[in-house]
């Protein structure tokens, strides 16, 4: 009986220890954003199980997402990033083309570090083209994007990007 005993304390350790799947699958890396290529149908998503009108959409920025936690992280609520697109070409859903969508991404619950957000356009270039997004409404009324996740040379390929962006960005302006 007391080797039961610790042999459950022992198990009890290792699942209150371990990282959970979600967790772990979180850290995958993801984009919320897809390549005009893609459908987003065929690349695995995080829809919330309770995600209502669902629209698989070719979409363009109205404005760059913007950061919505404040200087710090203090403000209130989840959302990470909001911006405004418009929806070019319907893939799936009831939506029309030219329909604008405010919409959010980025959890804070989704365990990432949203200092370089990842699958997230920020260049002049990235912003400028179309992309596959998955728009579905919350329980709270709110529309949001889905992540998709990624493979790791997606990821490299994009944060280059980003990184030759920002540093040539930054060289103009220490020459000046």
């Amino acid at each position: 009986m007391l080797e039961l005993v610790f042999a459950f304390a022992a198990l009890s350790g290792v699942i209150v220890g371990a990282p959970s799947f979600a967790h772990a699958q979180a850290k995958a890396p993801i984009a919320y954003f897809l390549d005009k290529t893609s459908d987003g149908a065929d690349v695995s998503n995080n829809l919330p199980a309770n995600a209502r009108d669902v629209i698989i959409a070719k979409v363009r920025f109205l404005e760059p997402p913007i950061w919505l936690l404040g200087r710090h992280g203090e403000e209130p609520g989840n959302d990470v990033f909001a911006t405004k697109v418009e929806i070019t070409e319907v893939k799936r859903g009831s939506a029309e083309n030219g329909r604008v969508f405010e919409v959010r991404m980025g959890l804070r619950t989704d365990y990432r570090d949203f200092a370089n957000p990842v699958g997230i356009p920020q260049t002049p270039d990235q912003l400028s083209q179309e992309y596959t997004v998955m728009i579905y409404s919350a329980e709270d009324g709110v529309r949001r994007l889905t992540s998709f996740m990624i493979s790791s040379s997606q990821h490299a390929r994009w944060e280059a990007e980003v990184s030759a962006y920002f540093r040539e960005q930054s060289s103009f302006s220490t020459s000046r």
